[in-house]
């Protein structure tokens, strides 16, 4: 698998790509065009380009539908465009066709037998535009095919489509701006074309390769991640200290060759290849001529066949036994029932073939179900104890594996060290609750009345509360009263 980067037609982003020994840069014509191209000469890539990089072109469909040409301006583009191709035909190694709704299939078509069927061979790389049958069609035709990323993300059952066509005809296929680490797993790419390496430049993200995956970081985790993958940035010949102080230049090296190791993981496919977040390939930059994708749920195109109810089974993330109880109906009158009550279960749907782990797995075998479970079951005070324990465990161990590594890279304190510390104490928290034994009633009474508190709390019976005993005192026992206090 080759992973292909573009961008090309920006000189800075080129430079940098030769620089770190990138062979597989791709450009825009639609972008270039709109750089501006030379008025005195022509643009040749042969100047541009060492011999030992190859060069793919995508023809800015994407671009053009979003630009509101009109049909005769969409014609004079594709002319310029197939003029373009022809004058660097040897320095092109794959070049995508031009397509726009508005021209038509059978525009489309005529093209493609009348300019494209003159390149060279396997430079012509048509696009997919969805359907079975056209991919069917496609294939049954042309040794290259260009797939979209928008059809990749929103056709699940590509991969299988690929994969059966793939028995009857010899073709390739080619993902256009399509590096998400998943779906080059499942969808066999022999190219993935990708602007995801321009993100820590343009986004301030951290895109690095572990040893055995592409992790990518948003822009405000950068102060958390960095540091924890300082050997793998010192091992792969990047300043540390420039990553930390967020060089634009060296943070996209970094993210340049951590796609460069995932390129090689792909050909040995022993990497589980999968990053940390939902990936946006493309940064959105105006000057590359990018956009952010579309995540709006897939329109639905056919009616959804009813199942009947007898075929109908629960979902077997639960597991869901009856228990008989007793319950009263409408009339008030005693009954006894049978209700389902849901529980956890232990079995699981994971499959080797599609596992997160496959490749680290001891227990991984081809075709099969996972060899584990997780009889995790919760339902007294000491199983859950027992569970709190379990875990801050796990997490200590994981406080004095982080500390071991903020030592080894020189003592420097580690964000990353402090959150799991932080975690392990709340987890202590927890357990303490659960075996905290105090009990206590608190009660607070407040009362806005002329009668009382008193009279509020016991009614009449306070009345008499408020009378001394016999009637109270007259004046000679009052008069009594202080003058044995005075004497």
């Amino acid at each position: 698998m080759e992973i292909i980067f573009l961008g090309g037609e920006v000189p800075s982003n080129r430079e940098l790509l030769i620089r770190n020994n990138v062979k597989s840069i791709g450009l825009n014509y639609w972008a270039l065009k709109r750089r501006g191209l030379p008025k005195t000469k022509d643009y040749l890539l042969s100047e541009r380009y060492p011999d030992d990089v190859k060069v793919y072109v995508d023809g800015g469909t994407t671009a053009a539908a979003k630009a509101g040409l009109s049909v005769m301006e969409l014609e004079e583009y594709c002319e310029e465009y197939q003029d373009w191709v022809s004058l660097n035909e040897e320095r092109i190694a794959g070049a995508t066709e031009f397509t726009h709704p508005a021209l038509g299939d059978t525009w489309t078509k005529a093209q493609r037998e009348s300019f494209w069927a003159y390149t060279p061979e396997g430079m012509f790389w048509p696009v997919w535009s969805g359907g079975h049958i056209d991919l069917a069609h496609l294939a049954s035709k042309y040794d290259n095919i260009a797939i979209p990323g928008d059809h990749v993300e929103s056709d699940k059952a590509l991969a299988a489509k690929v994969r059966a066509l793939g028995h009857q005809y010899n073709f390739d296929v080619h993902g256009i701006a399509c590096a998400k680490p998943d779906n080059l797993r499942q969808v066999p790419f022999k190219t993935a074309s990708t602007l995801s390496w321009l993100s820590p430049m343009m986004r301030g993200e951290t895109i690095v390769w572990d040893g055995n995956r592409l992790v990518r970081y948003p822009k405000k985790m950068k102060d958390q991640a960095r540091p924890r993958y300082k050997r793998v940035i010192e091992e792969a010949g990047l300043d540390f200290d420039k990553i930390l102080a967020d060089d634009p230049n060296e943070v996209t090296s970094l993210a340049i060759w951590s796609y460069l190791e995932l390129e090689k993981a792909l050909d040995n496919d022993d990497s589980l290849l999968s990053d940390n977040s939902e990936y946006i390939d493309d940064p959105g930059d105006a000057e590359t001529g990018g956009a952010n994708p579309d995540n709006s749920v897939v329109q639905v195109r056919k009616e959804i066949a009813e199942v009947p109810l007898s075929e109908m089974k629960t979902l077997p993330v639960f597991g869901v036994e009856h228990r008989t109880v007793i319950d009263h109906d409408s009339d008030g009158r005693t009954v006894i029932k049978n209700v389902p009550v849901i529980n956890s279960n232990s079995v699981s749907l994971r499959q080797c073939d599609t596992c997160f782990v496959a490749s680290n797995c001891p227990a991984f075998k081809p075709q099969s179900a996972c060899s584990f479970n997780l009889p995790v079951e919760v339902k007294t005070k000491d199983q859950l104890r027992a569970l709190l324990n379990a875990i801050i465990e796990m997490q200590g161990a994981r406080v004095a594996f982080a500390r071991f590594s903020e030592e080894l890279n020189g003592g420097y304190p580690d964000p990353n060290t402090g959150q799991e510390i932080d975690r392990l104490f709340k987890l202590v928290e927890q357990l303490k609750k659960l075996e905290s034994n105090n009990e206590f009633v608190r009660m607070t009474v407040e009362r806005q009345t002329n009668g009382g508190i008193l009279s509020t709390l016991f009614g009449e019976k306070a009345a008499p509360l408020k009378n001394l005993p016999n009637d109270g005192l007259d004046e000679i026992q009052v008069t009594q009263i202080i003058s044995d206090s005075i004497d």
